[in-house]
């Protein structure tokens, strides 16, 4: 194996490590505590919800079964 060719395999496992899996956590997040334009999934009494904060502004998507 190249040494270049060494190098890219170990990049790409470890950019792969480094993926943050979404969990999903329990009730509606508030505004505060969400990181603008990352969206997070909750599991609330709607279902699974997808969270996420745009410009302050708190923006929902209730998911469907599939």
């Amino acid at each position: 194996m190249s040494h270049i060719s060494k190098l890219l395999r170990l990049a790409r496992i470890a950019s792969q490590g480094k993926q943050e899996r979404m969990q999903v956590k329990n009730g509606k997040p508030s505004v505060k505590e969400l990181r603008p334009d990352v969206p997070v999934l909750r599991a609330t009494s709607e279902g699974i919800v997808e969270y996420v904060k745009h410009n302050g502004v708190l923006y929902k998507k209730v998911l469907d079964k599939g």
